[in-house]
């Protein structure tokens, strides 16, 4: 494990010290900032994060690419990536740090949220398990759309093409829910509808904004990050062959 603490410190560092980290920091508490201020931060309302968590979903589908696409696209581009197979280093070493490293930035960026509950805080009485179901909902969604993003990394040099292959996924899986609803009402289409709709984000990141813990939605979450994981670590396993 202390390998992988490496990886991931480096990781982190290496991020900070690009101005991609610092763009994506912009734009999630811009994105953050305006839905609070629309949605949340209102007078005469509920003091939840409820919507807050709703609709963040639509920011961090176009956001986490950014954190993602040059984790292993650049190692590739660079030719790093020898370098560090000559190393004590493992593939599954490789593989953990850049994902824990990407997932230290991604709760960076929820922590900086942080101010809008304590405005919450100070002018309202949030409820303080549904706050906590909600963050937990998005920690278990960056989760999953850390290691789709990694994924997409590994498979590519080109880290525009990581970044648009990572949003493109993430994007249907986060408007998967809704396009169900467009499935055509015949007989031959209606099973289609179930397995579309399980996999949209919403139908399991509502329930946590409502603050409700379900096994279900543990396990969508989890299950994805568990495969991807494991699909990168194939893919870096195969390419060292190559």
């Amino acid at each position: 494990m202390g390998r992988v603490y490496v990886i991931a410190r480096r990781e982190v560092g290496a991020l900070f010290y690009s101005p991609i980290a610092y763009f994506v920091l912009f734009l999630f508490l811009l994105v953050t900032g305006f839905l609070f201020g629309s949605l949340v931060f209102v007078p005469g309302q509920l003091s939840e994060v409820r919507q807050l968590v709703e609709y963040l979903r639509f920011g961090l589908f176009f956001i986490v690419p950014g954190i993602t696409m040059s984790l292993l696209a650049d190692e590739y581009r660079s030719g790093r990536i020898e370098m560090l197979r000559t190393s004590p280093i493992t593939e599954l070493d490789l593989v953990l740090g850049k994902y824990l490293g990407a997932m230290l930035f991604y709760i960076i960026l929820l922590a900086s949220s942080f101010i809008y509950v304590a405005l919450l805080v100070i002018w309202g009485r949030p409820d303080w398990g549904q706050t906590f179901s909600a963050y937990l909902g998005l920690l278990l969604l960056g989760m999953m759309f850390v290691s789709i993003g990694l994924f997409f990394s590994t498979c590519t040099k080109d880290q525009i093409v990581a970044y648009l292959a990572t949003m493109l996924v993430l994007g249907f899986m986060t408007f998967a829910s809704g396009l169900s609803t467009l499935v055509p009402k015949q007989q031959w289409f209606i099973p289609l509808r179930a397995p579309i709709n399980y996999l949209g984000v919403w139908a399991h990141i509502s329930d946590f904004s409502r603050g409700v813990v379900d096994t279900e939605h543990l396990v969508y979450f989890l299950g994805f990050t568990l495969l991807f994981l494991f699909l990168t670590y194939l893919i870096v396993e195969s390419r060292k062959w190559q």
